[in-house]
């Protein structure tokens, strides 16, 4: 892992993090982000995960946001399996609008 600036450096326990980038149809755009700030935002916040911030592109069509959360990146990714096949996201995904396209996940490191 490359050395971060010391204005950067981690402070306190480890932390991961993960950009979600999507492609999304643009006229489906706001209801999806409705979607995701009242319902899958707070359920994901309830499992120890916090949004650090949320990007939409001036056309609609590309929606990025930036998912953290306590522990190292298997701690995270087991708690994102637990979360991608739990009940409750079952549910909330149930009514989704149908406006993601494309995604791309991976984990990030903040370099500023």
């Amino acid at each position: 892992m490359p050395q971060l600036p010391e204005s950067v450096q981690q402070q306190g326990p480890e932390r991961t993090t993960w950009m979600r980038r999507y492609s999304l149809d643009p006229a489906l755009a706001d209801d999806f982000i409705q979607f995701l700030t009242s319902k899958v935002i707070p359920a994901r916040e309830e499992l120890g995960f916090t949004v650090e911030s949320m990007w939409i592109s001036h056309d609609k069509a590309e929606l990025t946001w930036f998912v953290s959360r306590p522990g190292s990146e298997q701690e995270y990714e087991a708690a994102e399996r637990e979360w991608e096949d739990s009940q409750v996201r079952a549910e909330i995904f149930a009514d989704a609008p149908a406006a993601v396209q494309a995604k791309d996940l991976h984990p990030v490191t903040r370099l500023r």
